[in-house]
């Protein structure tokens, strides 16, 4: 519950309009996806929501919470359980009023973005100016403030435009305590053109490889890197996303590249990288377009078994790739490199200009990153197995290892047989780097899902220490206690951080340096004594702070 007077208070920073304490309107934001067994799809319901928009409203709010000893927890365009409150003492603040495209700055190529920025708003105001913007693979609804201050950032686009954390500029932050600091060259009133000075530049501690997830205050402006866009201001499209049909530009080429297996595939990928071509790149599992396109006809084609062998092994080592030209010798120039390459490496091509309908629907699709939320279709929820970044080698092997536990899985009926290994896989960093999350699709419904949600996790969770002492745990906090010890128990140092700039732990910081007790109710006795035994054996020298 919330005081009047705590209420009163955040009714004079924001304008009593734009508060609220009514029940159905906190569980509207209570509601939220994700991995959140106990209660799914719920978290704890806030005990207000206020909406600024401005920045020193929302230090306002800021400083309400913390003299009434409430806790905060930003929320801009939502994408799961990460941005709703950990506790139940926390006030949401509702970002959803600062809305604006601040400047978009075409000579020097960066924006300036408020949090309620959309992906696809911001590219389609870049576009007119002949650039374009990073979005991220969880889709053009997502704010690209939020994912490059606070979360993850890889995208189908991060072959040319590389990832969020890269992609971040100068930026506004309201601290825990209320005070408002700038970082990078607006923190010395010099622009927004960089991140790094002249001005204090605290990137690492602004956000390191995942981000605070709201537990370290509130993001209110960033500048963004925008990069080359070769097409039109706008492309005609018709229809909506899944049958959605747009002019492909004269600058556009699309391709879906196969090989008979990964060692080539992954070769293919690293040649890519060293020839420099490439805009837009995903590795696919065919079976993923038929379950996120057309969910109840895939239920009934599943059980076939040469459609399985056909679409998990011949068709199953493939990428599409979107070539971009400054010119038609350009993309020509390109569209050989690749078929070159495609060749030597004992590939097919498909070239989607041979196939109209196919590139009209996947053109914007993928530069837009459309489909991925279509997910949710086939089961209402989904997971993905520990998304991280490693050698291209590594993680097609991974991925790989990854299948064949969902595999196990699908056939005990404790996920959703998806008939593929399903990654959500992109090269980045010059295609030396990939980004690999295998997706998974239940029934939140499901109580048989749930547990066998918690248990392929504990799976997981072990054959990365066990293929590359990488266990990916960054945003679990049950994980998190765990497998502490597997990296120098860097959550002490994370702890430690927090206290300093947040001395009255006033944000909610449950996704950030929290620690809960891992539920091993639903996980096998012999699998908890393994992980067990892999911490032990490869716990690293002490080298965090005292207790």
């Amino acid at each position: 519950m919330i005081s009047d007077e705590a209420y009163k208070e955040l009714e004079e920073a924001v304008g009593v309009d734009n508060v609220s304490r009514h029940p159905a309107v906190l569980d509207s934001y209570a509601f939220q996806p994700f991995e959140n067994h106990e209660s799914m799809p719920w978290c704890p319901r806030p005990v207000a929501v206020a909406l600024p928009s401005t920045t020193q409203e929302v230090s306002e709010v800021i400083k309400a919470c913390n003299r009434h000893n409430l806790k905060h927890k930003a929320f801009s365009t939502g994408w799961g359980l990460w941005c709703g409150p950990t506790t139940d003492d926390v006030v949401q603040i509702d970002l959803r009023r600062m809305n604006r495209i601040v400047e978009i700055d075409e000579k020097n190529m960066f924006a300036v973005i408020e949090p309620y920025v959309c992906g696809a708003q911001l590219q389609a105001e870049a576009m007119k100016v002949g650039l374009n913007t990073h979005i991220i693979g969880a889709g053009p609804n997502c704010s690209p403030l939020a994912s490059a201050t606070s979360m993850h950032g890889v995208g189908h686009d991060s072959i040319y435009m590389s990832y969020s954390a890269r992609n971040v500029l100068g930026l506004e932050w309201v601290m825990p305590t209320g005070e408002v600091t700038r970082l990078g060259a607006p923190g010395s009133g010099k622009g927004w053109f960089c991140g790094d000075g002249p001005g204090p530049s605290l990137r690492g501690t602004m956000r390191g490889y995942t981000g605070a997830l709201g537990g370290m205050g509130v993001f209110t402006r960033v500048a963004l890197k925008l990069y080359n866009w070769p097409g039109p201001p706008e492309i005609e499209s018709t229809g909506t996303v899944v049958d959605v049909m747009s002019e492909v530009p004269d600058c556009l080429r699309i391709f879906g590249c196969f090989f008979p297996d990964k060692d080539r595939l992954a070769d293919a990928y690293y040649d890519i990288g060293e020839a420099e071509i490439g805009y837009n790149c995903l590795k696919v599992a065919t079976p993923a377009f038929m379950m996120i396109l057309a969910p109840h006809l895939f239920k009934k084609l599943k059980g076939t078994e040469n459609l399985r062998r056909l679409l998990g092994g011949t068709l199953g080592q493939m990428f599409l790739i979107i070539l971009a030209g400054i010119s038609r010798e350009d993309l020509d120039h390109q569209v050989d490199v690749l078929k070159a390459i495609v060749d030597e490496h004992l590939g097919f091509v498909l070239d989607a200009k041979n196939i109209p309908t196919l590139g009209s629907n996947l053109a914007m699709n993928f530069i837009r990153a459309t489909m991925p939320a279509l997910v949710f279709r086939i089961g209402g929820s989904f997971s993905t197995a520990l998304g991280r970044n490693d050698s291209l080698d590594t993680q097609l092997a991974w991925g790989e290892a990854i299948a064949e536990i969902k595999r196990g899985y699908a056939k005990k009926e404790m996920i959703i047989d998806d008939m593929g290994d399903n990654p959500y896989f992109v090269p980045y960093e010059n295609n030396t780097w990939a980004h690999c999350e295998v997706v998974y699709p239940y029934d939140h419904r499901s109580e048989k899902h749930l547990a066998g949600s918690s248990a392929i996790n504990m799976d997981f969770i072990i054959n990365a220490i066990e293929s590359c002492m990488e266990p990916m745990f960054g945003v679990v906090p049950s994980a998190r206690k765990v497998l502490s010890p597997l990296t120098s128990n860097f959550n002490r140092w994370q702890r430690k951080l927090s206290e300093a700039l947040d001395p009255d732990q006033t944000s909610d910081k449950g996704f950030y340096t929290d620690e809960a007790e891992f539920d091993f109710t639903n996980v096998p006795p012999e699998r908890v004594e393994r992980l067990q035994k892999l911490v032990e054996d490869l716990t690293w020298t002490e080298l965090g702070p005292p207790e």
